[in-house]
């Protein structure tokens, strides 16, 4: 089972490099569950990535049959009128796009060992990185953008899971009803996601503080990739919340790097 921080990055990368391509992408998408599209890659993430690391061949075709054995067999939707899943034509994308995120993960294991192995002297940035952070905190704590969600478009902006409870228990048994219902468990996701965000971006502060350069650069990523990750950086929040002190952040990784690379060839000389 993979994580739920680990997922966010896969869903954001897709977010990113595939969604854009898929012709049956809703208006105000992605994600295309809030307004009223069940998309293969959303209902079946986890499985999906498995699939393709199941999986190591230069034929994408050898990922879409084992997609099909391993997903669609066992999917809901199977010989329905509708199929959700956009793997036939954007197989591609999509192993591209997991794949990249396979190696980003291995680049910065590679970064962290190799910090790990020198003494580096401590960047001059954390003062700066520490402003960033300030002005971001607390400035997201859930769905913050206009929604048009389910089959009766739903607008969620500034609302928490218990006004859409409080709206579900008024409407029951409508469509509306059904739609405030799901709505309760979409905005109980991205207020958990803000949360994880904060939480994330608070240990980045504090490892950069202390000179854990990858660290930091490792949990300010998964706070910008959970923001990402529930659409609302494509909804017209520029900048977004946590992408500053991400790239704040991976810009002092950088120095660290060069000047440990500058130390280890001093040594040789």
């Amino acid at each position: 089972m993979i994580a739920e921080k680990e997922l966010a990055e896969y869903l954001a990368e897709i977010r990113a490099h595939v969604c854009s391509r898929c012709i049956e992408r809703p208006a105000n998408g992605p994600p295309c569950a809030p307004v009223g599209k069940n998309c293969g890659v959303e209902l079946h993430l986890d499985q999906l990535i498995e699939s393709i690391h199941e999986v190591h061949s230069p034929m994408f075709a050898h990922y879409l049959e084992n997609n099909r054995h391993e997903i669609c067999e066992k999917c809901a939707f199977l010989h329905s009128a509708i199929c959700p899943c956009p793997m036939d034509y954007l197989s591609a994308l999509v192993v591209e796009a997991v794949e990249a995120v396979d190696e980003r993960q291995h680049s910065r294991e590679r970064e962290s060992a190799f910090l790990a192995s020198r003494t580096a002297p401590q960047s001059d940035d954390s003062g700066e990185i520490r402003k960033i952070y300030e002005e971001a905190r607390e400035s997201w704590t859930g769905c913050d953008w206009h929604t048009q969600f389910g089959k009766t478009g739903l607008d969620l902006c500034g609302l928490t899971p218990a006004d859409a409870e409080s709206m579900a228990a008024q409407t029951a048994g409508t469509a509306v009803g059904a739609d405030w219902r799901a709505a309760v468990s979409w905005l109980a996701q991205v207020q958990r996601y803000a949360e994880q965000a904060e939480a994330e971006a608070d240990i980045a502060i504090k490892a950069a503080e202390t000179g854990a350069w990858p660290k930091a650069a490792r949990h300010a990523e998964r706070a910008w990739i959970l923001e990402f990750a529930t659409g609302r950086s494509l909804r017209g929040h520029y900048p977004p919340t946590w992408e500053p002190l991400h790239q704040a952040i991976k810009a002092a990784v950088r120095s660290e790097c060069a000047a440990a690379l500058a130390e280890e060839i001093q040594a040789q000389d």
